[in-house]
């Protein structure tokens, strides 16, 4: 996430190959039509905005899916949030104070909740699907911002912080390290039961706080794994090549009259802005791939370790994750 536009630098990345394309395809076009005299070459405009404006009707359905799921995505976010601090309240509420089994269950129980937030976190930072954007480009910008999230490499680490080094183990072996936290948690609150520190009532309303936090990493991980259907975003893609492929035979016949080689401008800027429209919407469409439009997951676990680490009393606190030329992860 980005705190308000986008670099330039990124937009000129992310535009020289289709600007290419797009000044190489509408030159040889005029070209031919101005040297080898093929006036056969100049189409009417008619039919080519025809197809235009199909393709923008299109590319708005797709884009307007893509941005749903990334509203989706920091809705989640800001339910981990609210449920998080909830957490924090219910525990220091519903425990008895003074009593040291109370206590130690309670401060474990708030250091898994960190660990499980960093867990989660990892899960949905890793490319792992075929669909996913894992270009040299993308992991140039996956690199820039390596110290301020995991990527692959330090989710041991962050569990080592919070947990101790039997969980740590057994975290290792489960395919889903964060589902096996939450699991762990539902042990700890049967526990506080069967000691006594907590009314039948009280674990109930644990147990679905934990159901809740469920909830938010079951919608995460679908937005994660389930893109939007594969034929929406393949015809997206084909419409554009299509329409780009046409816009300079049609524009020979608009603009032979002034000079045929003001074509090659026109065609290549309205080829970029198509070609930009399609990749907003597919990189809007993927929110937790570790690029400038991800949801800022990193800052949100740090947030809520802070708010934890100081209810519990700590000094040493971490500090909040600061944006990196304006980028904030």
């Amino acid at each position: 996430m980005i705190t308000r536009n986008l670099p330039i630098k990124a937009v000129l990345q992310f535009s020289i190959v289709p600007l290419s394309i797009a000044v190489l395809w509408s030159s040889g076009i005029v070209c031919a039509y101005y040297f080898l005299e093929l006036k056969w070459l100049a189409i009417p405009f008619l039919p080519v905005s025809v197809v235009g404006i199909a393709v923008s009707f299109y590319l708005g359905f797709k884009n307007n899916a893509s941005s749903e799921r990334q509203n989706e995505a920091r809705k989640n976010w800001g339910g981990i949030t609210n449920d998080s601090r909830a957490w924090l309240a219910m525990l220091n509420t519903y425990l008895p104070s003074g009593n040291a089994d109370a206590e130690k269950t309670k401060r474990s129980m708030l250091r898994r909740h960190i660990a499980w937030l960093y867990a989660h976190k990892s899960f949905l930072r890793h490319t792992r699907m075929a669909w996913e954007h894992d270009k040299p480009i993308n992991n140039r910008y996956r690199a820039m911002f390596r110290e301020n999230f995991n990527i692959n490499l330090e989710l041991e680490k962050d569990l080592n912080q919070f947990l101790d080094h039997a969980e740590v183990e057994a975290l290792n072996q489960a395919p889903n390290p964060a589902s096996r936290l939450l699991q762990n948690q539902s042990q700890a609150i049967k526990h506080l039961r069967e000691a006594g520190h907590i009314d039948d009532f009280r674990m109930f309303e644990l147990q679905n706080h934990m159901t809740k936090l469920f909830e938010h990493q079951g919608r995460n991980e679908r937005i994660k794994n389930f893109p939007i259907p594969r034929q929406f975003a393949s015809y997206a893609s084909l419409f554009v090549k299509i329409f780009t492929f046409l816009i300079p035979f049609g524009l020979l016949k608009e603009t032979q009259d002034i000079s045929v080689w003001l074509t090659i401008p026109f065609a290549t800027l309205i080829s970029w802005v198509f070609f930009q429209m399609e990749l907003v919407g597919e990189y809007t469409e993927h929110p937790y791939e570790g690029l400038i439009g991800d949801v800022p997951m990193t800052a949100i676990t740090r947030n809520i370790e802070i708010e934890f680490l100081s209810a519990m009393g700590e000094t040493n606190l971490p500090k909040p994750i600061a944006a990196v030329n304006g980028i904030l992860m």
